[in-house]
């Protein structure tokens, strides 16, 4: 219920800033304050989020926020400067940073699978509340041709940031739940299977992640077959026998791996 209460604060929070969009449009000060603090709260959470989160993924998912998020601000930061416009605190953004504050505050007091999954959810629905403003606020509200631009150059990467956030809301959901259940992960990637030799105990699930940009199998004849696993996508199994599983990818067999269940 805990966890529950603190997403929706959070959506509450966010929604915020869309709801700026039903005001009068906010100046290039502003709009300069929104996007920097935006950012900030961001950063913020993902800087915790290297050192406190269980998975590795959650643990490179934040790593990238950090540095994507810190690019924008680099480029707001000198933009502005350029412009000798300097940032105006307003409303959204004071709001912005009162979220990001409490977001901090709920993360610190959870760990493992319940922190990975706070943090995630909380990533859907920020980044989701931030593409809304900049689409209905921001982009438009900017009357600087040299801000509008970048708004809309930094625009993708938010949608990319969504996307990653919900693939890894999608592969951490039930598991925050359940942290007597032990979850590995194997990461596919450049035509490898990373652990290639994983051992576990019986009862304990694992995720193969995809993290090139085609099709991968995990499959061992007599035990298990995932079938296609598409790029960016996961594949879970839950070990109920013991042995050893050679497996490889039925697409490309020079890819091989172990899972070995005690």
């Amino acid at each position: 219920m805990k966890l529950l209460s603190f997403v929706c604060a959070g959506l509450a929070t966010l929604a915020t800033l869309v709801a700026a969009a039903a005001d009068a449009g906010p100046t290039d000060a502003q709009i300069a304050a929104i996007v920097v603090t935006a950012n900030q709260v961001d950063i913020d959470a993902g800087s915790l989020a290297k050192s406190k989160a269980q998975s590795k993924e959650v643990r490179e998912f934040a790593n990238r926020m950090v540095a994507d998020h810190g690019g924008v601000n680099k480029s707001a930061g000198e933009l502005v400067a350029k412009l000798h416009v300097t940032p105006e605190p307003n409303g959204s953004s004071a709001s912005l940073k009162q979220g990001g504050e409490q977001n901090l505050a709920a993360l610190t007091k959870l760990s493992g699978g319940a922190f990975d999954k706070a943090y995630v959810d909380h990533e859907v629905v920020y980044h989701q509340a931030v593409l809304d403003a900049l689409d209905k606020t921001l982009i438009p509200g900017a009357h600087n041709a040299e801000l509008k631009a970048l708004l809309v150059k930094v625009r993708p990467a938010f949608v990319a940031h969504l996307e990653h956030a919900k693939r890894l809301q999608a592969s951490l959901a039930g598991t925050a739940s359940n942290d007597a259940t032990p979850l590995h992960t194997v990461s596919i990637e450049g035509m490898r299977f990373e652990p290639p030799r994983l051992t576990i105990r019986r009862g304990d699930g694992v995720a193969w992640i995809n993290k090139d940009l085609f099709a991968h199998t995990v499959t061992d004849a007599g035990a298990f077959d995932s079938g296609e696993i598409q790029a960016n996508a996961t594949w879970k199994l839950i070990a109920r026998s013991a042995g050893e599983f050679p497996y490889s990818c039925s697409l490309h067999p020079t890819m091989k791996g172990v899972l070995v269940v005690l």
